[in-house]
């Protein structure tokens, strides 16, 4: 399993743009279709309102940006969690 580049994103946002189905993208990209629909789903994009933008094909657009933004925060806040009403002491044992 590899982790997806913008790059990779790009091009499954030019591609989705062109109406090319999530398997041939998977195919093309050399990644599962699982991959590929949970990118779509990262890199939707969401009006102010909560309804989900369509594209000029009536799916929901991607945005490669998104994408990599929603999978940088993902990556941020995943591990372990602090335990409620401990203080995490710092480097230098203070």
């Amino acid at each position: 399993m590899r982790t997806l580049t913008l790059d990779d994103r790009r091009k499954i946002e030019m591609m989705w743009g062109e109406n090319v189905s999530p398997v041939k993208i998977a195919t093309e990209l050399g990644i599962s279709q699982c991959t590929v629909y949970t990118e779509l789903k990262r890199g939707r994009c969401v009006r102010a309102g909560g309804d989900v933008e369509l594209d000029k094909n009536f799916r929901s657009a991607y945005s490669a940006e998104r994408g990599q933004s929603v999978y940088q925060m993902n990556l941020r806040n995943r591990g372990r969690r602090p335990k409620r009403g401990i203080e995490q002491k710092g480097a230098d044992g203070v």
